[in-house]
C-alpha cells in the first residue's frame, strides 16, 4: 500500500492495487491522477447518489477461495436506475469487478479477445457472438451515463459521459463489452449466490450516507401522491407501486419520484398479502410486490398473478399463480441458448419443449420491484416445459431474461406462506403440471414385467424338465389317384399315461386342400380316439405382388392317453385342383409343452400397462390442447 497526502485538502489517500492510478479523495472528492510519486489534482468528483447498497468502501468477501477487498466503485444510471460497479483488490494482487443486477452478483475480469469486436450499433437482442472460440448471447443492451466515482480505479472517471454496453451470457460464463473505450474492453465472469461471496464489513442499517445503504432492514417513505406508508426492502428496487392509489413510484436519489399514476381500472387483492412470510426449499421469502399480466396467445385474453418474493442473502424470486395452478421461478444465470421459434431443446440432460409464445402485458401492479415496472408494460414470451420444470424467455426492446420455475402443488403455498383463505380454484391441466398418472403407469409396467418374467419363467422350467418327446415320426405319400383312401402308421408304445398326445401332420400340399380323419387306436383293447382337419394352402402371383393363404400344416391333441402300444389309421380326401401327390410327414409327441396359455396370459397382462398409458396419454393431450401447439403431446 503507498500513501500520499492530497494536494487539495491534505487529507491521507492511499493506494491498495499497483493498477489504480486515480484515486477519489474521501474528504473533498477531488480526483487525484499518482504520476510516480505524485499526485495531480484533476478537479472535484461529482457527489454520489443514493443507491441503498449493503457494499461499501473497505467491504472484504471471498471469490472462489480468493480473499477480496473493496477498493473503488463507479456508480451509473440508467433509464431503469442505478447500478454499481466495485473494484476489488485480491490479496494477490489481482483486481476484478462485482455488481450487482437485479439481485444478482456478478463478478468480473477484464480480458483481452484475439477476435474482432461488432459495434454495438450492429448488436441486437438474442444475437449469436464468437469470442475466441466460445458463443456468448446477447442479454442486455443499455446506453448509461456515469454519475461519480469513489475510492481506487484503473482509469480516469468523470461524471456525465455516457457509456455504451452490452451484456453476453453462454457457457456458464457472463460477458459484458464496455463500449467506452476504443478498442472496447471485454469483461468477463459468472454470477454467484450472495452467500458464497462472504461479504463482511458491509454498511450499517443505520448509516444513512450516500456510500451505501441497509442490507436488509425495510426502509419506509410515504406515497408522494396520498401520503400512504411505504417501505423499500432491497438496494436492487427500482419502483413502489402504491397499494392505496395505485401510483408508481420511481426510487431515485434521495427523493421519491412520482413516474406516473397506474392506469389500472380495477384493484386487485392479491390472495397471498404483500408482507406476507413463508418457506420454500429452505429459505425464508417475504412477498414484497404483486402484479397481473395477460397474454395474447393464440388470440385469448388470459391473465395470471405474479408475486415478487425477497430474501435478504438470495435476492429475488417468483410464485406464479394461473387458474389455481403454481410455479416457484428464478432467474437463470446460465441460460440456454435458444433461437426463437425454435420447438424443442436440452437443458441440463432434459428435453424442452415449446409449449407457448406471445406477448405479456402488466395489468396492474403493487408493492416493490426491482426495475421500473409500469402499467401497459410489454415483453415477447416463450415457455418450454419439461414438467415438472418450465423454462420462460422474456424479451424486450433491450433486455432478453430466461427464468426457470417449478410447479408447486397449491397446499405445499398455502402452508408454506399460512395463509387461512381458500386457495383459487385449480382449473384444467397447466403447462408443467406433473402427469400424475405417469408414476401409475410405470409401477404398471414394473408389475407388468416382473409377472411376465414370472409366466416366462415358470413355461421354460416345464420346457426343460417336462420335456417332451417325439413317439413316432413317418413319412407317408398321399396319393391323387384315390380319392378317398386309408392308411395305416407304425405302432408306438406309451409305456405311461400321457398327459396329451400331439399329432402333427406336416404336408406339402400346394393349391389344394387335404381333408384328414386321423383315428388313434389301441392295439390290444381296441379303444379308439377320433380327430378330423382340413389342410389347405394356396399361393400365387397377382399384378407382380405375391400372396398366399392358409397352411400346409396342421396338428391335433388328444388328452390323458393311457399307457398301451397305439397306432394311427389316417383316412384323406384330396382336393382336385392339383394332381400331384402329398407327401406328409406324420408325427406324434408326447406331452408336448404348451404355449397358448402362456401367450394368453402375456395378453391378459398388457391390457393393464396399455390402459394406464392410455389414461397417462390422455392427460397429455388436455395439457396440450391449451398449448399454443396443441394435440402435439407425445
Amino acid at each position: 500500500m503507498k500513501t500520499a497526502r492530497c494536494p487539495s485538502c491534505g487529507a491521507p489517500v492511499a493506494f491498495r492495487s499497483a493498477t489504480s492510478i486515480y484515486v477519489v479523495c474521501e474528504f473533498c472528492r477531488s480526483t487525484l491522477l499518482r504520476s510516480g510519486e505524485d499526485l495531480q489534482n484533476l478537479g472535484r468528483m461529482a457527489e454520489l447518489l443514493e443507491d441503498r447498497s449493503p457494499v461499501q468502501i473497505g467491504s472484504t468477501g471471498t471469490f472462489r477461495k480468493h480473499p477480496f477487498t473493496v477498493i473503488g466503485r463507479i456508480q451509473m444510471q440508467y433509464e431503469a436506475g442505478l447500478w454499481n460497479e466495485w473494484h476489488v483488490l485480491f490479496e494477490d494482487g489481482r483486481t476484478a469487478w462485482l455488481a450487482e443486477a437485479a439481485g444478482e452478483w456478478l463478478v468480473s475480469a477484464q480480458v483481452a479477445v484475439s477476435d474482432p469486436l461488432p459495434a454495438f450499433a450492429a448488436l441486437a437482442l438474442e444475437m449469436p457472438v464468437i469470442l475466441d472460440g466460445r458463443t456468448f448471447t446477447v442479454s442486455n443492451l443499455v446506453t448509461a451515463r456515469c454519475i461519480s466515482g469513489q475510492g481506487e480505479l484503473p482509469f480516469k472517471v468523470a461524471a456525465g459521459y455516457d457509456v455504451q454496453s452490452a451484456d453476453l451470457r453462454g457457457n456458464n460464463r457472463f460477458l459484458t463489452i464496455d463500449y467506452s473505450e476504443t478498442p472496447p474492453l471485454v469483461f468477463v465472469g459468472q454470477a454467484i449466490a450472495f452467500a458464497e461471496l462472504r461479504l463482511s464489513n458491509l454498511r450499517s442499517p443505520d448509516d444513512h450516507s450516500p456510500a451505501a445503504a441497509p442490507q436488509v432492514t425495510a426502509r419506509a417513505f410515504n406515497c408522494p401522491h396520498c401520503a400512504a406508508t411505504l417501505s423499500i426492502h432491497s438496494p436492487a428496487i427500482e419502483s413502489v407501486a402504491c397499494e392505496s392509489c395505485g401510483s408508481i413510484i420511481g426510487i431515485d436519489n434521495e427523493n421519491i419520484k412520482l413516474l406516473a399514476r397506474a392506469a389500472q381500472a380495477l384493484r386487485e387483492v392479491p390472495w397471498l398479502p404483500l408482507g406476507s412470510q413463508g418457506r420454500l426449499d429452505g429459505i425464508d421469502w417475504e412477498v414484497i410486490g404483486f402484479m397481473r399480466r395477460s397474454s395474447g396467445s393464440q388470440g385469448s385474453d388470459e391473465a395470471w398473478s405474479e408475486y415478487l418474493l425477497f430474501n435478504g442473502q438470495q435476492g429475488f424470486a417468483w410464485l406464479i399463480e394461473y387458474q389455481g395452478h403454481w410455479n416457484h421461478a428464478r432467474t437463470l444465470s446460465n441460460p440456454p441458448s435458444v433461437g426463437r421459434g425454435q420447438k424443442k431443446f436440452k437443458y441440463q440432460g432434459n428435453e424442452f419443449r415449446l409449449y407457448n409464445h406471445g406477448s405479456a402485458e402488466v395489468i396492474y401492479v403493487v408493492g416493490e420491484f426491482y426495475w421500473r415496472v409500469a402499467v401497459g408494460e410489454t415483453c415477447a414470451i416463450d415457455d418450454y416445459v419439461c414438467p415438472p420444470r418450465m423454462l420462460s424467455r422474456e424479451v424486450t426492446a433491450k433486455e432478453a431474461n430466461w427464468s426457470q420455475a417449478e410447479y408447486r402443488p397449491a397446499d405445499e403455498i398455502r402452508t408454506a406462506f399460512g395463509v387461512k383463505a381458500p386457495p383459487p380454484c385449480q382449473i384444467g391441466v397447466y403447462a408443467n403440471q406433473p402427469n400424475p398418472l405417469l408414476e401409475r403407469h410405470r409401477r404398471a409396467c414394473r408389475l407388468f414385467w416382473q409377472l411376465a418374467l414370472a409366466a416366462t419363467v415358470v413355461q421354460l422350467v416345464f420346457a426343460l424338465f417336462f420335456a417332451s418327446q417325439s413317439v413316432l415320426k413317418q413319412r407317408i405319400v398321399l396319393s391323387p389317384q384315390n380319392e378317398e383312401a386309408t392308411l395305416s402308421s407304425q405302432e408306438f408304445v406309451l409305456k405311461s399315461r400321457a398327459r396329451a398326445l400331439q399329432v402333427r401332420h406336416s404336408t406339402d400340399v400346394a393349391n389344394n386342400w387335404l381333408s384328414v380323419n386321423t383315428t388313434l387306436v389301441e392295439k390290444n383293447s381296441g379303444e379308439a380316439y377320433l380327430g378330423m382337419q382340413e389342410i389347405s394352402y394356396y399361393q400365387g402371383v397377382d399384378d407382380g405382388e405375391s400372396w398366399s393363404e392358409g397352411s400346409a400344416s396342421d396338428e391335433m391333441v388328444f388328452r390323458a392317453v393311457p399307457a398301451g402300444t397305439y397306432y394311427l389309421v389316417i383316412e384323406y380326401e384330396l382336393g382336385k385342383d392339383n394332381v400331384s401327390a402329398v407327401v406328409d410327414t406324420l408325427e406324434v409327441i408326447r406331452d408336448p409343452v404348451g404355449w397358448s396359455n402362456y401367450v394368453l396370459l402375456l395378453i391378459f397382462l398388457v391390457i393393464f400397462p396399455l390402459w394406464s398409458r392410455w389414461r397417462r396419454g390422455a392427460f397429455e393431450a388436455r395439457r396440450w390442447n391449451e398449448s399454443d401447439l396443441g394435440g402435439e403431446a407425445d
